[in-house]
């Protein structure tokens, strides 16, 4: 019986100890590796449910609140317009919520566009924020 109350104790604190860590490691790739892990699941997504873990938690309730109906169409036009080849980060620098990406790479109208990205930081993880594009055309 005390056997069994020192193997459950253990077995508790090692639960505790990996909850504690689980944030840290989520965030073992830099704000940089993140966003481009983010690219490669937005250039192969066939719909916003697919990039929904990517997203920062105010990003996920807009989509949340677009009706069913509209979601699919605006997903379409998101990903058309969001094709980003070559893509390239240029800086990255910290920010008391994550961190804020420069980018550079060719649009979808193949002229050379900039882009600022958002990463914060949500539940020990990272996540795209606001996220936007200017193209020299």
């Amino acid at each position: 019986m005390i056997m069994t109350r020192r193997v459950a104790a253990c077995l508790a604190v090692l639960l505790l100890a990996g909850v504690a860590v689980a944030p840290v490691l989520a965030q073992k790739d830099t704000p940089t590796q993140f966003y481009m892990k983010f690219r490669e699941a937005f250039d192969k997504a066939t719909s916003i449910d697919d990039l929904l873990p990517y997203m920062s938690k105010k990003n996920v309730e807009q989509v949340k609140a677009t009706p069913e109906k509209d979601r699919a169409p605006m997903f379409a036009m998101m990903h058309e317009m969001g094709v980003v080849k070559n893509l390239k980060v240029s800086k990255e620098t910290k920010t008391a919520t994550g961190a804020t990406l420069e980018a550079e790479g060719v649009g979808p109208d193949g002229a050379a566009t900039k882009g600022t990205i958002a990463i914060v930081s949500e539940g020990g993880a990272w996540k795209v924020g606001n996220e936007s594009w200017n193209s020299g055309k």
